[in-house]
This record gives C-alpha cells, sequence and structure tokens, in this order.
C-alpha cells in the first residue's frame, strides 16, 4: 500500500510508492498559493532523488510566476536562514531528513524561516483542496530563478558571529574534529565551518554525492566507523549529522558515544556559563527530552519549558518567552541569536567553544552534567483507538497531575514515562527516562503491559 504522511513540517513518502512528481507538484502549488505566489527559496539534501524532485518543485513554481532562489544542496538550516535573510515568502526543501533513500519529502517553511505551524498546515491543506479541484496547472513557465553560491559561506558567517561561539578559544586549542556527515546536506558546510573556527579537521564521509553508506539516523549504532575513526586519530571529539544536517550526534575522545540527548545538554551548559547572574531567560525544549536539562538548570537558577514534540512547537514558544536557548533532545540544537530553527553548525560550534574555554575533555565535560538514561520503544495498538487508551492512562495516573498536552507524560521527582500515539500506524510510542537504562526498561515494560491489560 503506498504511503504518503502529511504533518506540520511537510509531506513524506516512498519514492513512486505514495510520493512522486504529481505529489510534489501538488504540494508546490498549493504552497505556492499560501505564499501569495512571492520569493520562494529552494533547496535539496543529497539523495539521488533530490535534483529531479527539485527540478519538479522549479519547474511548477516558475508556472505560478514566482521568484525563485534556488540554494541547491545544503543543510536544512542554511535554507531556513537564507528565507529569513532574503526576506522571502518561505521555502521548499526537498529532503527526507533521517529517513532511508529510498525516502524523499518536502519540508514547508514559512517567512519567519521556521516550518508551518498547525494554522498554517491548515490553510495548506485549504490551498491543496483547491488545486486538486481544479486540475493540472496550464501555464507558461515565468518565473524568475537564482542561484545562490553563498549561501553556505553566508551560514558559516552568521555562526562565527554568534556571541556564544568563541573562535578565539577554539583556535588556540585547534582541537582535532572527525565528521561524519554521511555525504548529505552538510558535507560542505561542517568541515568549511569547523576549519574557518580553527579546528583540524578530519572529514569522513564529506562527498556530498548521495551516498548514504550507513543507516542515515546519526545514532550511536550507525556511527561504528566514526567512533572506530575518532580513536585511530586520537581526535578531542567525533561529531556526525543526518542527511540534511540539522542534528548533531558527539563522540568522545575514546570513540564512546553521547546520546543524542546530550548535544542539547552540553549546549545549554554552554549558554548557561555565559548567561549574567541575573538572566532568567528560560531553556525550552520539548516534552520527550532529557530531565537532564531541568536538572542542569535548575544549577544557575532557571527554568526549563516544555512544549509538545516537533520543532517548531519549541520555536514558536522561544519566540514568545525570549528564551535562553532550545531546541530537542534528537541532536537539535536551536539558537535565536542566529535563527529559530535545529542547526548542526550553531550546536557544533557552542559545543566546540564549551570544550576549548573549560580546557577539559569531552568526557571529562560531560560527567560533570546530570546523567539519565532513556529507553524509547512502541507498543502496536491495531484494533484499538490509541485516544481511548491515552484517556484511560489519563485517568488511572489523574492523582500525578499527567501533562496532556502532547499524548500523556506521568511523572515522577527522578523519572517519566511518555505516551504518544502515532499518525501514521496503530502504534503507542513509549518514552521513558530514568536514574539507569534497567529503571527506564522497567517502567517501558510495566507500562507496555498495562496498555495491553487494557486492550
Amino acid at each position: 500500500m503506498p504511503i504518503l504522511i502529511s504533518g506540520i513540517s511537510g509531506v513524506r513518502g516512498i519514492i513512486d510508492d505514495g510520493f512522486d512528481a504529481e505529489v510534489v507538484k501538488v504540494y508546490t502549488r498549493a504552497f505556492a498559493q499560501l505564499m501569495d505566489n512571492g520569493r520562494i527559496i529552494i533547496a535539496q539534501d543529497s539523495r539521488p532523488s533530490g535534483e529531479m524532485f527539485k527540478g519538479v518543485v522549479e519547474e511548477t513554481l516558475s508556472k505560478m510566476g514566482c521568484e525563485i532562489v534556488d540554494c541547491g544542496i545544503c543543510p536544512t538550516p542554511t535554507a531556513q536562514l537564507m528565507v529569513k535573510d532574503l526576506n522571502a515568502k518561505g521555502g521548499i526543501i526537498v529532503t527526507a531528513s533521517h529517513n532511508p533513500i529510498e525516502w524523499n519529502a518536502l519540508k514547508f517553511v514559512g517567512a519567519e524561516g521556521l516550518f508551518l505551524d498547525s494554522e498554517e498546515h491548515r490553510r495548506l491543506q485549504v490551498e491543496l483542496a483547491k488545486v486538486e479541484k481544479s486540475g493540472p496547472l496550464e501555464a507558461e513557465a515565468t518565473g524568475v530563478v537564482t542561484t545562490l553560491d553563498e549561501r553556505i559561506e553566508r551560514h558559516i558567517e552568521n555562526v562565527i558571529a554568534l556571541d556564544l561561539v568563541n573562535v578565539e578559544a577554539i583556535r588556540q586549542r585547534k582541537p582535532k574534529v572527525v565528521i561524519d556527515a554521511i555525504n548529505g546536506a552538510g558535507s560542505e558546510a561542517l568541515p568549511a565551518f569547523l576549519e574557518r573556527i580553527g579546528c583540524e579537521v578530519f572529514p569522513l564521509n564529506c562527498d556530498n554525492d548521495g551516498n548514504f553508506v550507513h543507516t542515515p539516523e546519526p545514532l550511536p549504532e550507525n556511527l561504528m566507523e566514526l567512533r572506530n575513526e575518532v580513536s585511530r586519530k586520537g581526535a578531542d571529539i567525533g561529531i556526525a549529522t543526518d542527511p540534511d544536517a540539522d542534528r548533531l550526534a558527539v563522540i568522545d575522545e575514546y570513540g564512546n558515544p553521547l546520546v543524542e540527548e546530550y548535544t542539547l545538554v552540553l549546549a545549554a551548559y554552554h549558554a548557561l556559563r555565559h548567561a549574567a547572574a541575573d538572566d532568567r531567560r528560560p531553556i525550552v525544549t520539548n516534552l520527550s527530552s532529557t530531565m537532564a536539562l531541568d536538572d542542569l538548570a535548575e544549577r544557575y537558577g532557571r527554568k526549563v519549558l516544555r512544549t509538545p514534540v516537533g520543532e517548531i512547537h519549541v520555536a514558536r514558544k522561544m519566540q514568545q518567552t525570549e528564551s535562553l536557548i532550545g531546541g530537542e533532545g534528537n541532536g537539535g540544537v536551536i539558537l535565536a541569536e542566529s535563527h529559530l530553527g535545529r542547526d548542526s553548525l550553531v550546536a557544533s560550534g557552542l559545543i566546540l567553544s564549551l570544550l576549548a574555554e573549560t580546557g577539559q575533555s569531552i568526557r571529562e565535560i560531560a560527567d560533570d552534567l546530570p546523567r539519565y538514561e532513556m529507553v524509547k520503544d512502541k507498543i502496536n495498538v491495531q484494533g484499538y483507538k490509541p485516544a481511548e487508551i491515552l484517556n484511560a492512562l489519563a485517568e488511572k495516573y489523574a492523582s500525578l497531575v499527567p501533562n496532556l498536552e502532547d499524548g500523556v507524560k506521568i511523572s515522577w521527582k527522578d523519572r517519566w514515562v511518555h505516551f504518544r500515539a502515532s499518525n501514521t500506524e496503530p502504534i503507542v510510542r513509549i518514552f521513558a527516562e530514568g536514574s539507569s537504562r534497567t529503571v527506564a526498561a522497567s517502567l517501558v515494560n510495566e507500562f507496555k503491559t498495562e496498555i495491553q491489560n487494557l486492550m
């Protein structure tokens, strides 16, 4: 059965099995109408199908009379930044992010450089209905296309100029960094950025050709080559990103991974160290990110504000609260001074500044931070309504005042469990965190049994 997944971050699917040129045309037309057929930034990651689908986007936008700025292959955060910097109406990025090579997708960016929020997504659905009703687009291509060759240089300059990126300290320490960009959209930008700020860079899988040599998501089990190379080179740190380079994973000097949750913890620690004593700006993250952030913020008299899962929810909350820093526990760091999108260049700049300023190793820094372990699982609820299961859990644990903003999150002082229904499959996702992996796994198993008893 063909798969096409549509949500506030865009539309994605398996190529020619749900996601094809006709889908791209329809969604592009709808987005152009939503953006009043104005200036649109287009970009792609490096996967082989990207050029063809970007061509479909460009042709469709041109027939709509749009002004098109083509950023080619570049990180998703680069394209988001260019939407903001060039005062564009919006942007379309052809990328399936961490999905395997057989997938592709369109990510839609609004005029602020943010992904569409719930209201904008609702309005996109209205435009989609109009497009589907109107039939094929019969028009000549009249839009002007400009190629933006300097998009990566502009992004690098933006990050170098950030107050929290200490280029002088990094250049003095000259850390050895191994980068695994999985031959994705970060293959040019990340090595170029780190070389500019004074690192000794060892590129790994940085050919920008879309040859995903391992499973694309930057999880520890997918980064064995990077881990081995860090040890072999005697590097200070290893970093890895996903195909569209918005997330960052960190490997310590021994080749051991810091789980993806700790990318944001490290970046937040750096920001907190630099904040003035009377600075009470909060940290913003989602409900499924580690409570190490809460413990760390408490050390500095700050608060952590939590949102539903999804970059746009975090970004909007950051706008509303003038936050210190934000992001998601999947390796996504957001710093409003740069732009309100997850950004691997920003994340690496902050973490390398922390490394250089403290004089410690990345492992020594990590060992000084609050530590928890997380387990992620899911349970098939085929034949049952996930919402009813979640409601039953919320009622049973009402005395613990569960958070119901995004599924059900039940918290204790030293552990929590979060349940979310999938929008595309008959499953309930279960995330749990505790003082050890054993504690977190026990929580997951306990509640999987409880859910089975409710079915």
